[in-house]
């Protein structure tokens, strides 16, 4: 729901920001909306019959009011607003209950239909989203309660696109593509918005969601649940490609025709990074070097593994001939999936590439003798001493709050480490024995890989002496010694 007010050179419209607490796209702009509930369909709209037109708006109408207080009404809307949203909120009657209870009546030429969108392939989450334009009735302010949206604004379209070109806000291709459209003027508008999915790709080809820097996902072959990897250009003029993670020819030629269209930009591929070997971030680095004949950089470790120009070692600095900006990157050693595994580093916008160290949703394997989990925990505990705000993993979504994601993975670490220890308490036993003691909340078809970041979780124990192997199977440091030898992790900060 794009709401508008103003014209000409004062039009504006009215953004959100999500909640860091969220866990699709925490901290992002966005617009608000929602999905569809059940009740939907019964509310009443003068000008439709009914169907699924009639419901999006109606689910339209009912998120706008729970979001922003704003009720899009022809008429001066009846009795007590704010009260009225709060009952909604909390659950004690149903958007069209309260509409009949206070007589409101809503038309269908109040929301007028501007374009649909479909969720790209690195999404957790995939929507098909119908975008609306609305015009806030004079008398109403909007206001957003804290829960999942942090604030609210009125911004000019031109001021937005600004910020967001000098790194100062993140959010997905509609949003951005809409703001152009908003900036273009409103003659036409409705019409322009609706042809941009299908002129910029469907879903759109270039996602941007920080300005100079691309995202494009890749059909490969990673661990489930990930389907595809994520590419990333990162630069204005010069720039960088990082993890190009397929060698099929039709993944290849849709990376290539991104390129392409970056350079009608003046933007180039200098250079291209890789945080680390594994086949699903490096299969198309050859057709990548053939075509742009790019030098290529890594870890001394993953070039014992796959062929590089030069080596970057921790706090190595990458830099970028600067376009409109600054787009010079730090290389960081994150030893623990592998152990020359790199996160890349922009300061100036506080991004960070994160590669497999950070997935844009659940864990990552670490899969021994490559993968150790105490390298692994100490790498996530290093990234809270950096500027990073906004997380780019290779697998799923990208999100703003980077902090609280970090914290929560080295949190749910040490959860797993304490489960590990209470299934050695159980008895001695084979990894086989214990995933079923300690990973009872994880899918069985999934055991397998579980048994492998098990594995790990016992050799940091072992390392601690907490636990012992005995055959085939382990033994915790009770049953070892006679006498509890578990302590709890030290208290710090980066576990908060």
């Amino acid at each position: 729901m794009v709401l508008l007010r103003g014209e000409g050179d004062s039009l504006e419209t009215f953004w959100v920001r999500r909640s860091e607490t969220v866990s699709y796209m925490p901290g992002f702009r966005a617009f608000p909306g929602g999905n569809v509930n059940r009740e939907d369909a019964t509310l009443e709209i003068e000008g439709l019959d009914e169907g699924q037109d009639r419901t999006l708006r109606a689910c339209l109408v009912r998120e706008a009011f729970e979001e922003t207080g704003i009720l899009l009404t022809r008429s001066a809307p009846g009795g007590d607003l704010e009260r009225a949203r709060a009952r909604l909120l909390a659950g004690a009657v149903l958007f069209p209950e309260l509409a009949r209870e206070h007589g409101w009546r809503f038309r269908a030429d109040t929301l007028t239909p501007a374009g649909r969108w479909v969720s790209p392939a690195f999404a957790a989450l995939r929507f098909e989203t119908t975008f609306f334009l609305a015009r806030v009735p004079w008398d109403q302010k909007p206001s957003v309660l804290p829960g999942e949206l942090e604030s609210g604004e009125w911004v000019s379209p031109i001021v937005a696109l600004q910020r967001w070109q000098a790194g100062n806000e993140t959010f997905a291709a509609p949003l951005l593509y809409t703001l152009i459209a908003l900036a273009e003027g409103e003659k036409g508008l409705a019409e322009r918005m609706s042809g941009y999915p299908e002129t910029h790709g469907h879903p759109v080809r270039r996602i941007e969601l920080k300005w100079g820097i691309v995202l494009h996902p890749m059909k490969t072959r990673p661990l489930p649940p990930a389907t595809h990897t994520n590419a990333y250009l990162v630069g204005d003029r010069e720039m960088a490609l990082i993890d190009p993670g397929s060698d099929d020819p039709e993944e290849l030629k849709r990376l290539f025709d991104l390129v392409e269209l970056l350079a009608s930009d003046d933007r180039h591929v200098k250079l291209v990074l890789l945080t680390h070997h594994h086949p699903d971030h490096v299969a198309g680095l050859a057709a990548v070097r053939k075509r742009y004949g790019a030098k290529v950089a890594a870890h001394a470790e993953t070039a014992r593994h796959v062929n590089v120009d030069f080596t970057l070692a921790d706090g190595d600095v990458v830099p970028l001939a600067p376009g409109k900006a600054d787009w010079t990157l730090r290389a960081l050693h994150t030893p623990g999936h592998t152990r020359g595994h790199l996160c890349f580093l922009h300061p100036r916008t506080g991004s960070l590439f994160t590669g497999d160290h950070v997935t844009g949703a659940g864990t990552v394997i670490i899969d021994p003798p490559e993968g150790d989990m105490a390298e692994y925990v100490r790498s996530l505990e290093r990234l809270l001493n950096e500027p990073v705000t906004t997380l780019f993993p290779a697998h799923g979504s990208p999100q703003a709050a980077a902090r609280r994601r970090i914290q929560g993975l080295i949190a749910h670490r040490f959860e797993r480490e304490t489960k590990v220890v209470a299934a050695l308490a159980a008895g001695a036993a084979a990894p086989r024995e214990l995933v079923e003691r300690a990973y009872q909340d994880t899918p069985r078809d999934l055991w397998g890989y579980a048994e492998r970041s098990l594995l790990a979780h016992l050799i940091k124990l072992e390392s601690e002496g907490r636990a012992r192997r005995d055959g085939e199977r382990w033994v915790g440091a009770e049953s070892a010694t006679g006498a509890a030898a578990t302590t709890p992790p030290s208290e710090s900060g980066s576990r908060a």
